[in-house]
């Protein structure tokens, strides 16, 4: 899903992350921005030809290396068909800017990204420009030999103010790692500068990698190790709660990354271009570096966002003819190959002729199919969902459809494939018990077929449970009857449900969910207690339902959740 695109010239075919410093050396008029100190005083704002030389900087050193390059490459739009690509007018270039067509079913926002070279930034002004995410740098490795980190010195400033103006924020490391013990380093020197703004940063937390000429202390290190490097750093980041990203050309994606290890993280794509021809997968895409914004002094880099997941399935029979791809897909092999109580992993075979994939999901087996991801590259063939509700067991309906775009750009659909039920991790034993008699439906939903009446006070353990089109809960049971079995799905809203569990330790059992409430006798430590219905949540405790024999005799009441491990 790559074809490999000039970009802008040379060495310079390579990972640009950074914000663009080079504004600097552009002509600017002086300008005065009050800053509040603790006095009150005002400060004269600094501009970026303000600030000294840096030759231990690497987003400095690049920055004399875009300077020499000169001019960005700029195309016309072309003519469109069928699912025809987006264009949208940048108002930080003036350009026009051709958008991938796989992304035409989401929305496209407008970002920048920033550094120390930038200088004082008046951030209302910037929002006002019409900027609606910004990347800002933290920290980087310098140049030296010597392995060293060192903040940004105008991060906290950066960030405090971006938020202030209600701009997302998200941040970027540039890395010099040339092992994984330094990767983990910088991974750490990056927590220990947003520790103080984790509330304020909702973007990524971006792994910048550019090691495009001898003189990145980095220069030369092989894709595997660049590769290993990457993942050592985004485990540390998702391990913290941040959502990990890594960046690149064109050019320097496909010669320093083996990308088909990294699809558990998003890709920020840096393409100079008013139409990029990579068909790697990317979320974000840096098309420019000598972009004006109203609020920042010279140069500034300028991104674009792509939501996705916003799409709907649209049925083949609505879509017009010269939208297929004649004898594209389906994809094959299609299987749910891990889960866990918050996730879930599907994959396929890889599809020679496809550039890439859409992957959608629904919560009942007809209803509607959203979109999850767009996946521009062939090779990649497993999609993890996290965006799963974290439960036991629950079902989630999967199709995926290929794509190829043709020379004009356009999308083109494959066929689609057959429905996969995945689901969530199960790792108690569940029962339910009806309260009515009640069908027991092929699928989930009354518009089913009935296999047959299960009679009221039934009780049966359950093996997944979805939900349908009306966001009522279905499970999933197997019911005999005169040497018959059944296998199909009983309506929540005529079911108990409950599960079991021992006693951690001696707790009292109250006549209500909460401390205000009579404590009525103990349970001893390890007594198997039936926990009935839904937990409930008094001043932050949780509470449980319970059943229980003890001595011969049958007891119930609440006791906190805790101190029961489920078996």
């Amino acid at each position: 899903m790559k074809q490999k695109k000039r970009f802008l010239a040379g060495a310079l075919g390579c990972m640009l992350l950074c914000s663009s410093p080079f504004g600097y050396l552009a002509s600017a008029a002086v300008q005065q921005q009050s800053i509040g100190t603790q006095d009150a005083q005002a400060e004269q704002a600094v501009l970026p030809q303000d600030l000294a030389p840096d030759y231990n900087d690497p987003d400095y050193v690049k920055m004399l290396m875009q300077q020499e390059d000169g001019s960005e490459e700029t195309q016309a739009p072309f003519s469109l068909r069928s699912i025809e690509a987006t264009t949208t007018k940048s108002p930080f270039t003036g350009l026009v800017y051709t958008h991938g067509a796989q992304f035409s079913d989401g929305k496209i926002v407008n970002g920048i990204d920033v550094s120390k070279w930038q200088a004082s930034i008046d951030w209302k002004k910037v929002k006002a420009a019409g900027v609606e995410f910004v990347f800002i740098r933290c920290g980087y490795t310098a140049l030296s030999k010597d392995f060293a980190m060192y903040e940004d010195e105008y991060f906290r400033k950066n960030i405090q103010g971006a938020h202030d103006a209600g701009i997302p924020v998200g941040v970027y490391f540039f890395s010099n790692s040339i092992t994984t013990s330094e990767a983990k380093k910088e991974a750490q020197k990056t927590l220990d500068l947003i520790q103080n703004y984790k509330s304020m940063i909702t973007l990524p937390v971006v792994y910048d990698f550019e090691a495009f000429s001898n003189a990145y202390r980095a220069y030369g290190l092989s894709k595997d190790q660049v590769t290993k490097n990457m993942i050592a750093y985004a485990t540390i980041i998702q391990d913290a709660g941040y959502t990990p990203m890594y960046y690149g050309s064109p050019n320097f994606l496909d010669s320093s990354f083996d990308v088909a290890k990294l699809t558990n993280y998003d890709c920020w794509l840096a393409n100079y271009t008013t139409k990029t021809a990579y068909k790697g997968d990317y979320a974000y895409w840096q098309y420019s570096s000598t972009g004006s914004v109203n609020g920042i002094s010279g140069n500034v880099d300028c991104n674009f966002y792509y939501t996705g997941g916003n799409g709907e399935l649209t049925p083949p029979e609505e879509l017009d003819p010269e939208d297929f791809a004649e004898g594209l897909g389906p994809v094959t092999g299609l299987k749910m190959a891990d889960n866990d109580l918050d996730s879930i992993t599907i994959q396929w075979n890889p599809l020679e002729a496809a550039d890439g994939y859409k992957v959608y999901r629904s919560k009942s087996y007809g209803g509607t199919y959203k979109q999850l991801k767009t996946i521009n590259w062939k090779e990649v063939t497993a999609y993890t969902d996290e965006s799963v509700i974290k439960s036991e067991g629950r079902q989630y309906f999967y199709k995926v459809v290929p794509f190829l775009l043709d020379e004009d750009g356009n999308l083109k659909y494959g066929e689609e494939s057959g429905i996969l039920t995945a689901n969530t991790l199960r790792q108690h034993a569940f029962r339910l018990k009806t309260t009515a008699n009640i069908h027991l439906r092929r699928q989930a939903g009354t518009e089913y077929e009935s296999l047959i009446v299960v009679p009221s006070g039934t009780g049966l353990p359950f093996f997944k449970y979805t939900l349908a089109t009306d966001d009522k809960k279905w499970y999933k049971v197997t019911y005999s009857k005169s040497g018959k079995t059944y296998t199909g799905y009983l309506s929540g809203s005529y079911v108990t449900i409950y599960t079991y569990g021992n006693t951690t330790k001696q707790v009292n059992v109250r006549t209500g969910a909460g401390l205000t409430y009579k404590a009525v006798r103990k349970i001893p430590k390890g007594v198997k207690v039936t926990m009935v219905g839904s937990s409930v949540t008094v001043a932050g405790t949780k509470w449980s339902y319970v059943k229980y024999a003890l001595n011969g005799k049958n007891y119930s009441g609440y006791i906190p959740t805790k101190y029961i491990k489920q078996i």
